[in-house]
């Protein structure tokens, strides 16, 4: 029996940064790491607007006996007002406003861990948010990939051909291993991607070109089953990651393909564009194809129907004019892209 003098409050944990990201810990690493930088942009601001820690401001609103709420809210729109004039010092240029979307959502969470009842739609109903301005998004063109390819060598070169046959992410090409492939069953190599590394948490299976595999097979036969593709050096995920963001960003600007939209955004990423390019040509084949391979959820249940078999056939036929160096009817893509 418990002793009615027993402190329930001895099981409770301070509320700060630290044990929020402790109890956030099974989200996808990338989230934890997004969530944590805005938390610390969020305690830098208090510290330098009220010279106090993020813990002590709210610590003061929640023993408000009225207007938490409003004085929350006052402050996070200050918070709000003051992104969006900063500057990104890492890309010299302004803030984004979907960047400080993502902050104030982001944060959220915290807020609620911390004692304070507000949902998405208080945010919503009690902050200007800047409006995000709609992009259209210009596809990666054949030259622009063969141009990247043909400054890239080794198992890097083959790390492009393979996302851009596959529609893989980088995160999710980073982690596969040689056990992962079915290299001889099928007319071209299928890809089984585990669970744990997409991001939909769902497994599912790809393919990757003929053109890719005459390059990749000569690495392949050096590895064991259970090496990674790609990180050959065992690096951590988020290592790894940034490794390979630095080097294709190197890369870009080598190659002059350094164009950015209004947003600041690049125009070629190591991840958007190259799955762009497999998406657009397998949907051009069966519009919802690529994006079932690729790994979009709302598309994927659909193609989970179709035999392994009718998958390969639609894939054959994409592969088409997915091939990079090997495609020859420049003139019958064009009139498609025309239609």
């Amino acid at each position: 029996m418990i002793s009615d003098s027993f402190e329930v409050s001895s099981f409770a944990k301070a509320r700060n940064i630290e044990n929020y990201l402790d109890r956030i810990r099974l989200k996808a690493p990338g989230t934890v790491r997004n969530i944590e930088n805005y938390l610390n942009r969020f305690d830098t601001y208090l510290q330098e607007t009220y010279n106090k820690t993020n813990g002590q401001v709210l610590d003061e609103i929640l023993a408000m006996e009225k207007d938490q709420e409003r004085t929350l809210f006052d402050i996070l729109q200050d918070f709000v007002n003051d992104l969006s004039g900063r500057t990104n010092h890492l890309h010299n240029n302004t803030i984004s406003s979907g960047y400080v979307r993502h902050v104030i959502y982001g944060i959220k969470g915290y807020l609620r861990f911390y004692g304070f009842k507000i949902t998405s739609d208080d945010l919503k109903d009690s902050i200007t948010l800047p409006k995000v301005v709609e992009e259209e998004r210009e596809p990666l063109r054949r030259e622009q990939l063969q141009l990247i390819l043909n400054n890239q060598t080794g198992l890097r070169r083959v790390l492009y051909l393979f996302m851009s046959s596959s529609g893989m992410r980088p995160s999710e090409a980073l982690q596969i291993r040689k056990r992962d492939l079915e290299l001889e069953k099928y007319p071209r190599i299928m890809i089984r991607i585990p669970a744990k590394i997409t991001k939909t948490k769902k497994p599912r299976i790809t393919f990757i070109s003929k053109e890719c595999e005459k390059e990749l097979l000569p690495f392949l036969k050096k590895m064991k089953d259970d090496d990674f593709l790609f990180n050959p050096d065992k690096k951590t995920m988020e290592q790894v990651r940034l490794n390979e963001s630095q080097i294709f960003g190197r890369l870009r600007e080598k190659v002059g393909l350094i164009e950015k939209y209004e947003s600041c955004i690049f125009r070629i990423s190591l991840g958007g564009s190259l799955r762009s390019w497999f998406v657009t040509k397998c949907n051009r084949i069966d519009y919802g194809f690529g994006h079932a391979l690729a790994g979009h959820d709302q598309y994927m249940k659909r193609y989970d129907r179709l035999t392994l078999e009718d998958k390969v056939e639609l894939y054959l036929k994409a592969e088409e004019i997915l091939q990079v160096f090997d495609y020859t009817d420049e003139n019958k893509e064009k009139k498609i892209e025309a239609l």
